[in-house]
């Protein structure tokens, strides 16, 4: 503080004695105009006032009315003011004065901008604040956004101020853009590292098109006014997916990633942006970029986010070691609700493939050849599958889970990585924003068998999105099959005329164990409220007999109208009592033959139906018996096995002889 403000405080302060109450001010000079002095109430308070440049946080009388006055740097007395601003502190304020504009231009005069708002230090001793103010006359309106955060300031024009915000401490870039454009004018690195419980202001200064140019400041609370460097910068993630054994990668000459392991990534990182940068890429053991075995120029746009893939063979001439540039590349995305993925090829020796989304849709990615990557496909966050196809060809050659339940907001980056048929072998992996590198599962499965009892028409079954069984036949069966386990599934079933999974009649729920075996059996009668259309599933089902010379079965109830039986095997007495619709046995074993199953309405000893099961050339398979139809209606009532390949096998009926009446007396006087 030099002589001449103490002087005026003195002054101000006698003048007001009797309270003796202040308000905390800080003055910014922030006028494109050489350095002034400042007079307050007729008095120098501040001499040679340089432009970009402040006080610290002064104590000044509430109460007392102020003149401030404005005059050249070499004024004699408060004579010389070119301009003057009346100025009245009110207790319990803070303000931040900044002169502003150009003197004698009617479009941005000069004017004192008052902010009696300000803070001269954080309310959150652990956080930053700080507060942006629109200084530059001829700048448009300007938004404000971090780099990888937010925008923080939206559409502030010339002469306005923001609220304070509150930050970590940390290195922030902050892009300025016009209002409402995409486009960066300049990015600005603000280091705000050290400054936790700290208060500051933010201030565009100067001129956009003239002298002196436009730049951003940080004016602290105790008067240092701080340039922030523009600093034009990229957003880069670096994945190494070349089979080649560790490596240092150097950017020019200094040591950009020290000792890189095969599928391992680095997180994204800020790079210099504008600039030329020679990539080079060098054994493990090296000492300086001298020592790369391969280099690669790139010029990075400020703004942008790329993902640099090290891919190729060292020395193959057919797929050579080269880096792999994603320019398009997103950290998290574009839709908050959803999880972005891409996904690279990046497995020299395969062809083109062509990828489905299981359950989901066929072809989500056509025909990717090695080196070439997809746009960012947005997904709801969950567990997904994805099979894998040589490009036009039907057969699947692997399918893997990728499991985004827990991404929501993210974005990831799946690659192919490795050598079909040879080491390191093939795989898919996902390299997250964070730099973390997950290797994707193959997909879980379980095995069902679908059966169709339900007494309509022919129909057609989704899982998912996907058709799963088209014109699915009543009182027929599908063969054990793989689908994906451990995620939710919805089952649909639509007329066999259906088009989509939206035409399903009945939609059901399903999540399958990994590794269970399931017989899912459609049962019931549309639109029967007494024995409605549904889903049986037997999560304990069994493609073969536990013994290798054994026959296993199980038993379904599956006659809408018929009462609970007990079922008799001939010879072998009752073996299942009570069942009653729509509820299945267990697994019963016995030995491969020819077997007589009688019917027998539950409480009676009356035989409702006799039928023969043939299972003599079964021995180690397993059956599924179940009862079908009306008993007193159409479709008839009957008894069928289904087989694990999914044939469905009519149990018949056997019809006994014809008997009459007939007693034996022995009265013949023999022994």
């Amino acid at each position: 503080m030099n002589r001449f403000l103490t002087a005026l405080l003195a002054m101000l302060f006698l003048a007001t004695a009797s309270s003796a109450q202040t308000s905390k001010v800080q003055i910014i000079h922030n006028s494109p105009d050489p350095t002034v002095d400042i007079y307050v109430n007729g008095i120098l308070a501040f001499n040679d006032f340089a432009f970009r440049t402040a006080t610290s946080f002064l104590d000044l009388p509430v109460g007392l009315p102020l003149d401030v006055a404005v005059a050249p740097g070499n004024s004699t007395s408060v004579a010389d003011a070119i301009a003057n601003f009346p100025l009245l502190l009110e207790l319990g304020k803070t303000y931040a004065v900044t002169a502003s504009g150009v003197v004698g231009d009617p479009v941005t005069p000069f004017t004192l901008l008052v902010d009696d708002a300000a803070q001269n230090q954080s309310s959150d001793p652990a956080k930053v604040q700080f507060n942006v103010l629109h200084g530059a006359p001829d700048a448009p309106a300007v938004d404000v956004v971090v780099r990888t955060g937010s925008k923080i300031v939206s559409n502030l024009a010339y002469g306005s101020f923001t609220s304070y915000l509150s930050v970590d401490p940390g290195v922030y870039y902050l892009d300025i853009k016009p209002a409402g454009s995409n486009t960066i004018v300049q990015t600005y690195k603000a280091d705000l590292s050290g400054l936790a419980g700290a208060a500051l202001r933010v201030m565009a200064s100067g001129f956009l098109g003239g002298t002196p140019s436009f730049g951003l400041y940080a004016v602290l609370s105790d008067g240092t006014v701080a340039e922030l460097p523009a600093t034009p910068v990229a957003r880069v993630q670096v994945i190494h997916n070349s089979p080649s054994p560790t490596v240092d990668v150097y950017a020019n000459d200094d040591l950009l990633i020290d000792n890189f392991v095969y599928r391992t990534a680095t997180p994204f990182i800020f790079v210099p942006a504008g600039v030329d940068i020679t990539l080079g890429v060098a054994p493990e053991t090296s000492t300086s970029a001298a020592d790369a075995i391969a280099t690669f120029d790139v010029n990075l746009t400020n703004g942008s986010t790329y993902i640099v893939t090290a891919s190729g063979i060292v020395g193959d001439p057919a797929t050579p070691f080269t880096l792999n540039i994603n320019n398009t590349a997103q950290e998290k995305a574009a839709n908050p609700v959803n999880v972005d993925i891409a996904v690279l090829h990046g497995s020299t020796n395969a062809p083109p493939v062509d990828v489905d989304a299981l359950l989901l849709a066929n072809n989500v990615i056509a025909d990717l050849a090695y080196g070439q990557y997809t746009p960012y496909l947005g997904l709801a966050p969950g567990k997904y599958d994805f099979a894998i196809r040589a490009a036009g060809d039907p057969n699947v050659v692997a399918s893997y889970r990728a499991d985004l339940s827990n991404l929501q907001g993210a974005a990831a980056y799946v690659f192919a990585s490795g050598l079909l048929g040879g080491t390191p072998e093939f795989g898919l992996y996902a390299a997250l924003p964070s730099g973390a590198v997950i290797a994707l599962p193959t997909t879980p499965t379980a095995r069902v068998q679908v059966i169709h009892t339900s007494p309509d028409p022919i129909v057609d079954v989704y899982a998912g999105n996907s058709l799963l069984i088209d014109n699915f036949a009543f009182r027929t069966a599908t063969p054990y099959i793989d689908v994906p386990a451990d995620r939710n599934i919805t089952l649909g079933v639509a007329p066999d005329n259906s088009t989509s999974a939206a035409d399903a009649i009945a939609t059901f729920d399903v999540n399958l164990t990994t590794g269970g075996t399931y017989a899912v059996t459609a049962s019931g009668i549309v639109g029967n409220p007494s024995t409605p259309f549904t889903l049986v599933v037997d999560g304990d089902a069994r493609e073969a007999a536990l013994l290798p010379t054994q026959v296993d079965f199980n038993v379904l109830h599956g006659s809408p109208d018929a009462p609970a039986v007990d079922v008799a095997v001939v010879g072998l007495g009752t073996v299942i009592s009570d069942l009653s619709y729509p509820n299945f046995t267990g697994y019963l074993s016995v030995d491969p033959g020819s077997y007589l199953v009688q019917i027998i309405p539950s409480g009676t000893s009356d035989v409702l139906v006799t039928y023969r099961a043939d299972l003599s050339s079964l021995a180690g398979g397993a059956a599924r018996v179940f009862a079908s139809g009306l008993l007193g209606g159409t479709p008839a009532f009957g008894l069928f096995a289904a087989l694990a390949n999914g044939t469905v096998i009519e149990l018949p009926v056997v019809v006994p002889p014809a008997t009459a009446r007939v007693q034996v007396i022995h009265n013949s006087p023999s022994p």
